[in-house]
Parts: C-alpha cells; structure tokens; sequence
C-alpha cells in the first residue's frame, strides 16, 4: 500500500502515516499535557485538531474510501448495479463484490477498516484531551464544546460505516495504551450502537442547528447531524430486532427502538431546519440548465450543502496533488464511457473519453420506477433505444477534445447492463473537463439526507401500527418527486404502508447511493433478493449468484487485522 500523507491535529504529531498494518491507523501516541493544552490555547488549532478526524472520510486508494464503501459493498454487491468499467470485469476486486467471491485479503475491506479506526482514534484523542483545555483562561468554551460535540458525532459515524459493513467490531473509546492494540475483541452490534448512542446525545447536547452554523462552518456536523444519525442507528438496531431477533451473537442484545427513530426523525422533521427540495416545484440554477428541478439539483455542484443536506463528505476542487487533494475521483470513475459526436450518431467517441463506466445500474433497478418518474433520469443515464424510441441523454462534455457541448451517450458498449449511474454527472465541474487531475472533483457526498430521515420516519410509523404517520411521510417522498417531474407520476401511495412498498421506495429514492445492500442485510432479505439471479452480462456459461446466509450478511474482517489479533474472529463462514 502507498504510504499517504494525511493533515492531521498536532496533538499527536504533525502527520500520520497510512502503512500495510490496520494496527498504525490506531497508533497515536499522546504527548505531554503542558504542550496540548498550549496548542488548544488557540482556537484555529482546535479546528485542526476536527479537521483531521473529518479527513479520515477521504483517505484515497484511487477512489475516496467513503465512496469505494458506497459503491461496492452498499450497491454493487447488491441487486441495483454491476461493477461495470471497460469490460464486465475490469477491475477484478470490484468485480468480487458483483459475484460475492471477495475475501478478507481484499483491499478495500483493509481500507475501509483502517481509514474508519484511524477517524475513531483521532476522535477519541479529541474526545479525551479537549474539555481540559476548558480550565484555560480566556478560551472560547462555546467553541470547545461545539468541536468537542463533531468529535462525538464523527466517531459515531465512523462506527456506523463500520457495522453496516462487518458487523460487530472493536469497541474503542479511548486512546489505546500499547499493550491493547492487539487484544482488544470484536464487539456485538449492540456494543457498537451503545458508545454511538452515548456518542450521539453528547454530540446533540453540544452542537448547533443548521441555521445556527456561520457560512464558513458549513459542511460541519449540527445538532440534527447527530438527531439523523441515532435515528437511523436506532432503525437498524430495531430491524436487526425485528428480522434477527435477540439471539444472533452477531447482533447481540438489540431492542426495539422503533417509537425511539419515530421520535427522533420527527424532531429533525419539525425542527423546520431541513427541506426535500423542489417539494414545491422549485426550480434552481445549474450547468443543466437555469430551471433544473429539485431533485437533479440535489446531485450537482451548484448544490453542495443545500436544505437538504443533513451531513455530506465535503469535496473541494484545491488540487493540493495526488491523492492528498479534497476532490473526489467518483465522477470520473462512474459515468457513460463514451458519446456520440454527430447528430446523426453514427460517429462515437473513444472508450473512455469521457469518463470510465463503473457503478452500471441493472434493468432490475430500471424497471423499478414509472417511466415517468423523474427520479429514474437523474439516477439512470441511458442511451438511444430504438425498441421505445427514446433518443438518448446528453450530457455536457468535450470528448477527444472537441468542442464543448451537449453530445449523447452511447449505450455501454460492453454488455454490463447500458446504463449510466447518473447522479455523479457533473458537466464542466468535471476536473480532467478543466485539464485538472482526475481525483478533483468538488462533488459532495451524501452521508445523510433529509429523505432519509423521512423515509425512515415513514418507516418506523409503520412499525409502530401508525399508518396515518406513515403514509403522510412516505408521500412527501413521492410528492417532491411528483412536483420536480410531471406533476402526475408518482401518484401518492393510496393503501397501507407495508414493508414491502417501503423497500422499493428506498430503492427508487436512493438509487445507486449505497444503501441497498445494507437495506436488504437488515430486513433479512438479502437472500430473497440476491441468491439464485444472474448478472446481466452473464451466459449459460456462469452458475447462478449463491448468497450465503448468515456468511454474506456482513464483510469479513481483513484477515491482516485478525492475523495480528487472537482476539478477533471472523464469523461464521469466513
């Protein structure tokens, strides 16, 4: 593995280093208390100290880490999208998630696990080390206590990547003394959920609303960035509850929190700090065009932190150099490959002169939505179909160095699936567009989103027998998406909210943004959904996908970590 240079606080030294070894992700050693309370002494260094447990969200192996977690374990390796590229097995690891082959060697589980224990170290270093600096005469305790609240807040959300993707891991909330690097156990879920849970009501106690945050502090954690995150927290807990039941060791003692999510969404909800934009047919400015509706703005630069961003990993285009820089490089791994350069289309592009085709989305995907719902064209780019006549979409672009200007995709030309994960297409903001470097891009990332947090109101409602609650939210969902399309489709849900309509609504609104997979592992559906079908791509040649039970529910732990642990062990099948 490269060694990377991350920008981290002084508390531990001026710079960390990412080795082969997950055990040095945790491996900061603290100093003398003379000199860290000296550096809190100033309020900018307190911000260096919080920037550098944010940053552990951007940790680069080509693709940020956040977003390899996202797009291969969250979406990949479910049924909404193959791995895609150049050809259907291009990049052979991502390719693993497609065809649920991955082991614990694979590198981006050794990433994942690392860069999120080295955001839990810096956080715990912060969350120990900060409040002393309160005895300090003069120092600005508002300001501590709001930086000592993202501490608590980000630790948790560190946690929470964690358990979606392995399950129960080791439960640290302090700085590590060398003798328990390597004997600390895995936890259950709901050890994990109990330090996020104490994690998330200090962060709610301590941090500011929304409205209450300076223009130069947006992009940071808030009061309902902690209110989101218990309650989806507490969602999974009580889908675990639900659907696993209390004698999984995996999931440990888990409860039923459903009225707990119920109240907490509802509080984010009328705390008036958050809207689904275009709810009512609001329109906005952007490169596609000076009316684009609310829901295509949602995934375009002009609409980096808008109203309904709750908490999302901010992208700058700084161009700091590789790897180290802020941008992103998901753009330009996710995109049509290539665009027709005629009107006519009989002359295309170059493979890959535009962007290279990763995160196809599946017909099973397609198929999910009304023809008319426009959030199937902002999540799903396709090309001319001479089957129903549509002609295509275009994007901006200027492929083997044209002109500038709207050209049309072409189906992919490899038999992944034809489509274009469409939400990442950001026109002239695209860095190589500009000649810049690849890994540039200034797109935020979502971590939460204020449909989210509606949805899962919707969601907890239904399971706590209220269906007037529940289709109330769960149509505000389909309202927004009504009013930023034809005003017609979707109609609003006119039954009961069930399960099953919960599941494809979540689907349709959060299409190709990481959340299906783990979606499917905490209703216990995964295997319905997976086992027994076929990629796209796919002959007679290939067998059947076999999704193992209880095996594939959570990744494994990289076996570099449980190599150095005898008292970490993998779970049943690994």
């Amino acid at each position: 593995m490269k060694k990377i240079i991350y920008t981290i606080s002084l508390i531990a030294f001026v710079s960390l280093l990412f080795t082969e070894c997950s055990e040095e992700f945790l491996n900061i050693k603290p100093i003398g208390k003379v000199n860290e309370l000296s550096f809190f002494s100033d309020t900018a260094n307190m911000d260096i100290a919080i920037n550098g447990i944010y940053n552990a969200f951007e940790y680069k192996e080509n693709l940020d880490v956040y977003d390899e977690f996202r797009m291969y374990m969250g979406s990949v390796a479910s049924d909404e999208a193959e791995c895609g590229g150049d050809t259907p097995t291009a990049w052979a690891e991502g390719y693993s998630y497609d065809e649920l082959t991955y082991d614990p060697s694979a590198s981006i589980l050794e990433i994942l696990y690392g860069a999120m224990f080295a955001g839990v170290s810096r956080a715990s270093q912060v969350i120990e080390q900060l409040p002393e600096a309160k005895q300090l005469e003069g120092i600005d305790t508002v300001k501590v206590n709001v930086r000592l609240g993202e501490a608590h807040f980000l630790r948790a959300a560190f946690y929470f990547v964690l358990t979606r993707a392995f399950g129960g891991v080791p439960v640290v909330d302090h700085i590590l003394l060398a003798s328990e690097y390597n004997t600390i156990p895995r936890g259950t879920i709901k050890e994990v959920y109990t330090l996020m849970e104490s994690d998330l009501k200090k962060a709610i106690k301590y941090l500011p609303l929304e409205s209450e945050m300076s223009s130069g502090d947006k992009g940071r954690a808030t009061k309902g960035s902690a209110q989101s995150l218990l309650a989806k927290m507490f969602v999974f807990e009580a889908s675990y509850y639900t659907y696993y039941g209390t004698n999984d060791v995996r999931m440990g003692e888990v409860q039923d929190r459903w009225a707990e999510a119920l109240y907490l969404c509802e509080t984010v909800i009328n705390s008036g700090e958050y809207e689904l934009l275009g709810a009512g047919g609001e329109t906005y400015e952007t490169f596609w065009g000076p009316t684009t509706n609310g829901f295509r703005y949602l995934f375009s630069v002009e609409g980096n932190n808008n109203k309904e961003s709750i908490f999302a990993i901010q992208h700058s285009l700084d161009q700091i150099g590789y790897n180290i820089n802020r941008g992103t490089a998901l753009n330009m791994f996710v995109g049509t490959r290539a665009l027709y350069l005629d009107d006519a289309q009989t002359q295309m592009s170059s493979e890959g002169s535009h962007t290279w085709g990763f995160w196809a989305p599946t017909h099973k995907l397609y198929n999910m939505f009304h023809p008319d719902d426009v959030r199937r064209k902002v999540a799903i780019g396709e090309g001319p179909n001479p089957e129903t006549g549509y002609k295509g979409d275009s994007i901006y672009c200027a492929p083997d160095g044209n002109e500038p200007g709207w050209y049309v995709i072409v189906p992919t030309r490899y038999p992944a699936t034809g489509f274009e994960a469409f939400k990442y297409e950001i026109g002239p903001h695209l860095g190589s567009f500009q000649g810049l470097e690849w890994q540039a891009n200034p797109q935020n990332q979502y971590y939460l989103r204020y449909a989210d947090v509606v949805l899962l109101a919707a969601e907890s409602a239904m399971m706590t027998n209220d269906q007037t609650k529940a289709k109330t939210y769960f149509n505000m969902i389909r309202e927004r998406a009504r009013n930023c399309g034809d005003g017609v489709n979707p109609a609003d849900l006119s039954g009961d909210v069930t399960k099953k309509e919960i599941m494809d609504e979540r689907s349709r609104e959060f299409a190709c943004e990481g959340e299906r997979f783990f979606d499917l592992v905490r209703w216990h559906e995964a295997y319905n959904e997976i086992n027994g079908t076929r990629m796209e791509w796919w002959d007679d040649s290939y067998n059947d996908l076999i999704y193992e039970e209880p095996k594939n529910d959570f990744f494994p732990l990289p076996s570099i970590d449980v190599s150095k642990n005898s008292s970490l062990n993998q779970y049943a099948g690994w």
